[in-house]
């Protein structure tokens, strides 16, 4: 009753190949799917990796970076500890002397002040306050004394330092008075006496010494240099010498040890010079004529008057340093007497005042009155 209809072979051989088809595109896809997985899994895996190196690596910085940190900690907590002892090592001995000085002015607090009522606390607690308060008006002046010769008010700091020079000669008497029996001395009098009074020594020792590397740090020309140094053989060889060469370099400024010992040498030389050509001009001397004999007998003659022979007026040496003021003004008048004051003040290297005061005046009428003749001095002009 139902027969199958047979089906067209095109169809059929249509259906297979399109079946063979899908199945063909399954299989591809299942293998795109698959390697589809495996790259997700390489480029996780990769990703994991790479996300480990970079995890490693910034581990790394940080522990770097903190060791960097500690390095800088540690540096920055040396240099403290040194910038802090540099300051404290000039000041030390001072903080001890103090110290000391404190100690005997809180045992002179506990023993003679405070009173015997009160009981053990309250009296060290009392002689403590006291010996600070006393300690600090010496060492609060002695600051200020520093501070102001760093400010280079120079008279207010010598005022500041005398002073804290009295603050600690009172101070000194009451440790002395203290621990002395009597007027006794004893061993702890003396000691604590001489505390108080170094503290103010010590002090001028801390402060030439910053004065002193401040100067240097603002310009090294501002230091009195004290003249060259020669090395210590020299100074045994020739002992007199290195003293004279040492005192020629600190009158002329000079600083290396070569050209002072150069330029004194040379002045020696010419000084040496210079005496040999004193004695030679003495030996040089003109000697008087020989008296002739007269015979017993002879008539009286009349002796022919004989003119005296002078001796040669040596010149003296002049220099500059042995002249006074006037000795130059009427030197550089001699020089020349025609010219002017001002000229003469500067030949002279003196004021016009003074050339006023020492230059030689005429011998008729005077100089300075409103009518009188031009003269080489006064060069006032001739009145109409």
């Amino acid at each position: 009753m139902f027969r199958r209809t047979p089906e067209d072979p095109a169809i059929l051989a249509a259906r297979a190949a399109a079946s063979r088809e899908s199945a063909a595109a399954e299989v591809e896809r299942t293998r795109l799917v698959a390697q589809l997985d495996r790259e997700q899994q390489e480029a996780a895996a990769e990703h994991a990796r790479r996300q480990a190196i970079a995890d490693e690596q910034e581990r790394r910085r940080r522990q770097a970076a903190r060791r960097i940190d500690r390095a800088e900690a540690t540096a920055r907590r040396r240099k403290a500890r040194a910038e802090f002892a540099a300051k404290l090592r000039p000041v030390l001995p001072l903080l001890l002397i103090n110290g000391g000085a404190a100690y005997a002015q809180a045992a002179y607090a506990y023993s003679e002040i405070a009173p015997a009522a009160w009981n053990g606390p309250s009296r060290v607690a009392f002689a403590v306050a006291f010996s600070l308060a006393l300690e600090s008006i010496a060492v609060y002046v002695q600051w200020h004394a520093h501070d102001a010769l760093m400010l280079k008010a120079h008279a207010t700091a010598a005022s500041l330092r005398r002073a804290a020079w009295g603050i600690a000669a009172v101070v000194a008497a009451i440790n002395y008075a203290h621990f002395a029996n009597g007027i006794t001395p004893t061993a702890a009098a003396i000691a604590f006496a001489l505390l108080s009074l170094l503290s103010p020594w010590l002090w001028g020792l801390h402060t030439r010494r910053a004065q002193h590397v401040q100067l240097l740090a603002e310009d090294a020309s501002l230091i009195d240099d004290a003249g060259v140094e020669f090395s210590p053989k020299r100074r045994r060889m020739f002992p007199i010498r290195s003293l004279m060469a040492a005192r020629w370099s600190i009158e002329h400024n000079e600083r290396d040890p070569r050209k002072a010992w150069d330029g004194y040498n040379a002045e020696r030389a010419a000084r040496a010079a210079a005496r040999q050509a004193d004695k030679a001009t003495r030996a040089e001397k003109p000697t008087a004529p020989p008296t002739p004999e007269v015979p017993e007998h002879a008539e009286p003659v009349t002796p022919t008057p004989v003119t005296p022979v002078r001796e040669p007026v040596r010149p003296a040496r002049v220099t500059a340093r042995s002249l006074t003021a006037s000795e130059r003004v009427v030197a550089a008048h001699i020089a020349d007497p025609t010219a002017p004051h001002g000229q003469i003040a500067r030949a002279a290297n003196v004021s016009v005042s003074t050339v006023k005061r020492h230059r030689p005046h005429p011998e008729i009428g005077s100089p300075f009155r409103p009518d009188a003749a031009a003269t080489p001095v006064n060069a006032t002009p001739i009145a109409a």
